[in-house]
This record gives C-alpha cells, sequence and structure tokens, in this order.
C-alpha cells in the first residue's frame, strides 16, 4: 500500500537535528547569560549618594520621619536607584524608640526589578559627654515585582564627635545586612553586605544639619564580594 513506502527518519538524523538546535539557541544563552554579568556592579566602582531627610515632631514622643536617597554608579556616570523611606517614630523612654514604615527601592534602567515593602526599627541613643552614640536594628520585608521574597535584618552602630568647640563634628559608622529569607531572589542566605562610613557635619542654622563622608561597601553577588567606594552627601532639615 502507498503508506508502506514512507521512509522514516533515522535516529542519527534525528540526533543531528537536535544537536543543530542546542547549536543555534547556545549563542542566545550566551548573550543573555553576558548581559547579567554586564549588569553587575564592577568591583571598586565609584558612587555618589545624595540623601535628604525630614522630620517633623508630632508631639512629645511622636514624629514622622521621610527619607529618600539618589544614587549614580559607574564611576558616578549612571543613575542607578531611588530609595524612598516614610515612616513614623515613638520614643518610649530618653534613650529608646521604635519605627516602621515603608521602603521602596526603585531601580534604573526601568527593566531591573523593583522592591519594597515594611520595615521596622529599634533604636538607641545615648550621650558620654559630648560624644554621641547610637545603635539600630531594623528588619526589612522585600518584596520583589515577580513575587521573590526578601527577610533581612540591618545592625548599625555609630558614633559622633564634636571638634573642639566648632560646630564641626566627626561620625563614623557600621552596618551589617543579613539575609535571613532569600526566596527566588537569587541570593544566598547569611550575610550579605557591610557598610563602614567616616565623615564629619555640622548644623546650618536653626533646622538644616549637613554632611558629606565616605563609604566602603563590601556586598556579596552570586557568591562573589565586591567593594564600592561610595562618596555620600546628607541634608537633614527638622522642620519644627
Amino acid at each position: 500500500m502507498g503508506y508502506s513506502t514512507a521512509v522514516r527518519p533515522k535516529p542519527n538524523r534525528i540526533l543531528a537535528t537536535v544537536l543543530a538546535l542546542l547549536a543555534a539557541a547556545a549563542p542566545a544563552t550566551a548573550q543573555q547569560q553576558s548581559r547579567s554579568r554586564a549588569q553587575a556592579t564592577p568591583n571598586n566602582d565609584l558612587w555618589l549618594t545624595n540623601t535628604v531627610g525630614i522630620e517633623y515632631a508630632i508631639d512629645r514622643q511622636w514624629s514622622f520621619h521621610i527619607e529618600t536617597q539618589l544614587q549614580i554608579d559607574r564611576d558616578i556616570s549612571r543613575l542607578r536607584d531611588l530609595q524612598v523611606r516614610p515612616g513614623f517614630e515613638y520614643a518610649f523612654s530618653h534613650n529608646w524608640a521604635v519605627a516602621a514604615g515603608y521602603v521602596q527601592f526603585q531601580r534604573y534602567p526601568a527593566p531591573l526589578r523593583t522592591m519594597r515593602g515594611p520595615f521596622q526599627d529599634l533604636l538607641h541613643r545615648s550621650k558620654f559627654g559630648k560624644i554621641a552614640f547610637a545603635a539600630r536594628l531594623r528588619g526589612e520585608e522585600l518584596f520583589f515585582e515577580n513575587t521573590a521574597l526578601l527577610v533581612r535584618t540591618r545592625v548599625l552602630a555609630g558614633i559622633r564627635i564634636p571638634i573642639g568647640e566648632s560646630p564641626w563634628e566627626l561620625a563614623f559608622s557600621d552596618e551589617i545586612f543579613v539575609n535571613l529569607k532569600v526566596d527566588g531572589t537569587g541570593r544566598q542566605a547569611g550575610v550579605h553586605q557591610n557598610r563602614a562610613y567616616a565623615g564629619f557635619g555640622r548644623p546650618v542654622g536653626e533646622h538644616l544639619k549637613v554632611s558629606a563622608g565616605y563609604e566602603l561597601d563590601t556586598f556579596e553577588s552570586y557568591g562573589i564580594y565586591r567593594n564600592v567606594h561610595q562618596i555620600r552627601l546628607g541634608f537633614a532639615y527638622r522642620l519644627n
């Protein structure tokens, strides 16, 4: 009959077809991996970080805070991200306070993932003479646009030392980031990042304080540790 004369493809011909398809797909996969590597932060990159903080005292215990941070990376040539962090703080003693609010990390260029979610702070402030000490324990639950979830803890300790009788002061701090839950983020659990800062600042008028300094940011990305050198400029304004 007519159908009995049909020739079935030989196994080696099928194998050759599969290998050809894989060979055609390999350059596209390699190109995608190359783009992913290109987006990674280069080691020893230089950033400029500008921070503006605004505080409004509602009463003796409650206050509202909002902080915005604009980062420029790739040797201060490309907009990296904008961070907005509004929240409320409640001081339950002279030295201790708690705070909570919302944070959004808007990455640029636009196709990069955005993170957003709540945060909670436990704050301690004290003085020894004119030297001021501060400590903060922060929790963050950050949701990605692709439903990934990052839960992390941040521990910060800082000190401010006045320079003689002048209005200037020196500031030093260190902050450690620990990833607790990394579902779908591509990150690893454990210690992820460390920020060491040294700078100076002074009040300008009754409500405004300015600061500038250098921060060494060491972080882990896909199993590789990188350093980022940040020039930081800060403006803190109290509305009342």
